[in-house]
């Protein structure tokens, strides 16, 4: 483990004389300074949340001749806002350009100090840094003055059991040329003499310091113009993803039948936080449900390209050399034409517009020729309004209706929630998105949080109990419809009856008109179970024709399920059977309503009573063999398949037959090769024996010889067979291919 005693407060020291030597700012001019940066803060005016984690923020303010004014971010801010960034003067200003306090990495501007030290140095890797430098050194009964040579760790043993005591001690060469040793103690001094190596040490602690400041980044721009003129200033940043939460309120009594209709409260919050670098005072807030790519480019790092390290050449002993002469160049080289100089000046103005904010701020616009920072793709790449100096409420927002203090570009058919409490929202949708558009501004200071409300209306809700057989546990769910023209979001929700808490889940994005099941707890009453379940497959149909065979085939699938109401009042109970592709309802009653994944059959169970329901699916199918690639084990299994039915059987016996002569004369033939297998086995041999007698007498070798001349006779006469069972064997495939086929067969069963 690394010890650092002795070096804290030695760094401490030094950094309080270094605090010492800065002069002390005037209160005057501090307070004037504070006053000035205050007048130059550009405040928030408008924030744009999305589900996706991305925020577009929007500061407005008012700037007079040549200001600069700050916008104050998080570091985690800063990428984006170096990625996103757009300015624009409303009265002819121009941006002279954007300045931060960037941060080099401590790494690199720890490289550039004479000390070699790192982030986290302990005392010994300090004072081998200053090896060589004029030190003091004061210990108790001793004051040495001369060169650091060397720092040195010492570990002592103390017996048994008992962990060794570590002591640093330091060698210092006096002028004169002593060397002492002293120990590094609570009560040993050692005091810099160099004030080069001192101010080195200062500088390398104010940079340890300086990072601790670091959380916060001051952008300042600099807008040239004259006047009082009207600054925007927009980008995009990551902010905390805003959370939809909403509560369900049943004020009616409960109808006396159980498939009456009802209307309830539905009510909608969302929570928003601002882990921003500014508050949001009086900020026109806007909650858009939609995911548009971003990403995180590190543009406020400082990069530095690796260069490759060339060690420096060696000279060589070079002998007299000669050289040939050349031909002069009589042709001038070709000046470049304007056309392909580098910087003509075009380019770089067009498309400025259609950065981060276009499609952000959403809408459609109504002006001719908008285009660049809130989207559209005008010819000039900014939005016309911000050229020619016109204000934002002059831009057509919902018909021909104006709001001067909201920003967001709404879509026609925009509508107030229906009775908004808190404050009155407004919806908009462009692209693939809807936005909740706050009306009233709202403060949200930074590093808080807020509820805010988004919605009240009116809602029709069907009290049922829904089953699935892949959830077999009753849930007690809503059946709702929207009918409050308003996309409602992702979220949970809460369910409040009678004054009572019922239950709460979770809604998936549900838009205008859309019927949704929310279930938000467990219903006891209710109890579902399987009572027959069945399976059967046949075949329908039995065609084939040019070798192709087809299987027209039917699934039927019938289950019912018992169920039953333990409840002293009637149920509506949803049972929801798995979609199965291919697969039809073929009973009744239908189902009430499919989605993608189940088809809804609705159940009316009095109190009490039990209730069955039949459900039948259908799936029809062909399955294709190829006759010519199918073996007998397949047709035995389609005749099988067929209820053995006697037409396919007779249709299918010549091809079985005719399988069977083929299969008999390929014996015949892998017969006769084995015998000629043999036969050539024992010629080999025989050749072998008459070589090897080849200095023997005349009768030994004779018996051989005529050995020999026997099996060669027998091999001739095999090939013969040979040739004759390949061509039976032909002929019986050329008759299998002819009845597959001339094979037709059209059999309904």
């Amino acid at each position: 483990m690394r010890k650092t005693i002795g070096f804290p407060s030695l760094l401490l020291a030094l950094t309080v004389a270094a605090s010492a030597q800065q002069p002390t700012a005037k209160p005057a001019a501090k307070a004037a300074h504070a006053e000035a940066a205050a007048m130059a803060q550009l405040p928030v005016t408008r924030v744009s949340l999305y589900k996706n984690g991305v925020g577009f923020f929007e500061h407005t303010g008012r700037v007079t001749g040549d200001q600069a004014v700050t916008i104050d971010f998080t570091t985690a801010q800063l990428n984006d806002v170096l990625q996103s960034l757009t300015a624009i003067d409303l009265g002819g200003g121009r941006i002279a350009g954007a300045g931060y306090n960037s941060t080099t990495p401590l790494e690199q501007q720890l490289k550039a100090l004479p000390l070699a030290l790192g982030e986290d140095p302990t005392a010994v890797d300090f004072y081998n840094a200053i090896r060589g430098a004029r030190v003091e050194v004061r210990a108790p009964g001793a004051t040495i003055s001369g060169r650091l040579l060397n720092i040195e760790v010492i570990n002592t043993p103390q017996g048994d059991n008992k962990p060794s005591v570590e002591t640093r001690q330091i060698t210092v060469i006096a002028e004169g040329g002593e060397i002492r040793t002293v120990s590094l103690t609570a009560a040993t001094e050692v005091r810099l003499l160099d004030a080069d190596l001192h101010r080195d040490v200062t500088r390398y602690l104010q940079l340890l310091a300086g990072t601790r400041n670091q959380g916060l980044r001051h952008m300042t721009l600099q807008d040239n113009g004259t006047g009082v003129r009207e600054l925007r200033v927009s980008y995009i940043s990551e902010v905390p993803i805003w959370k939809s939460t909403y509560r369900i309120l049943f004020s009616e009594p409960k109808a006396g039948s159980a498939t009456a209709p009802q209307t309830a409260t539905l009510q909608g919050w969302s929570v928003v936080d601002n882990t921003t670098g500014a508050d949001w005072i009086n900020v026109h807030l806007s909650l858009i449900a939609g995911a548009p790519q971003s990403f995180i480019q590190p543009l406020s790092v400082p990069y530095y390209s690796r260069r490759p390290e060339i060690g420096l050449p060696q000279e060589a002993q070079l002998a007299p050399q000669t050289h040939e002469s050349g031909e002069t160049v009589t042709n001038a080289p070709v000046p470049l034409s304007g056309a392909t100089r580098i910087g003509n000046g075009r380019g770089s103005g067009g498309g400025i517009g259609t950065g981060s904010a276009s499609g952000v701020a959403g809408g459609t616009f109504t002006t001719s020729g908008a285009s660049g920072i809130y989207g559209g793709s005008g010819a000039t790449g900014l939005n016309d309004n911000y050229v020619n100096g016109a204000p934002v409420s002059n831009v057509v927002q919902q018909g021909n209706q104006r709001n001067p203090t909201n920003f967001q570009y709404l879509m026609p058919g925009t509508e107030q929630a229906e009775n908004s409490f808190g404050g009155n929202t407004q919806t908009a949708k462009f692209d693939d998105y809807f936005a909740y558009n706050l009306t009233e501004p709202i403060t949200i200071r930074k590093n808080e949080s807020a509820m805010v409300p988004i919605l009240q209306t009116k809602i029709d809700a069907e009290r049922v109990t829904l089953w699935s057989a892949r959830q077999p546990t009753p849930l007690r769910a809503l059946w709702i419809t929207n009918t409050s023209k308003l996309t409602l979001d992702r979220g949970s929700f809460s369910i409040v009856e009678d004054g009572n808490f019922g239950g709460e889940g979770l809604l998936d994005p549900i838009h205008p008109d859309e019927k949704r099941l929310l279930s938000y707890a467990v219903d006891q009453a209710v109890r579902v179970s399987t009572d027959y379940s069945n399976s059967t497959h046949r075949i329908e149909r039995i065609t084939a024709s040019k070798g192709v065979l087809h299987q027209t085939t039917l699934d039927i699938s019938e289950v019912e399920y018992l169920v039953h109401n333990a409840a002293t009042e009637p149920r509506t109970v949803v049972i929801e059977q798995p979609v199965q592709a291919g697969w039809t309802i073929d009973s009744d009653p239908k189902p009430v309503e499919t989605t993608a994944t189940a088809n809804r059959f609705r159940v009316e169970v009095q109190a009490g009573e039990t209730v069955r329901l039949h459900i039948g699916e259908r799936h029809s199918g062909i399955s294709t063999f190829y006759l010519t690639r199918s073996d007998d084990n397949q047709l035995l299994y389609i005749i099988n398949q067929s209820g053995n039915d006697a037409a396919v059987r007779q249709a299918l016996q010549p091809v079985l037959d005719a399988r069977r002569r083929v299969a008999e004369a390929q014996s015949a033939v892998d017969q006769v090769n084995d015998h000629m297998k043999a036969l050539r086995s024992d010629e080999d041999r025989q050749r072998a024996n008459i070589t090897a007698l080849g200095n023997a007498d005349k009768v030994s070798r004779g018996r051989f010889v005529h050995d020999l001349n026997a099996t060669e006779d027998q091999i001739a006469g095999a090939q013969k067979d040979l040739t004759a069972a390949q061509a039976r064997l032909q002929s019986a495939k050329d008759d299998l291919a002819n009845k597959i086929e001339t094979l037709q067969i059209d059999e309904k069963l």
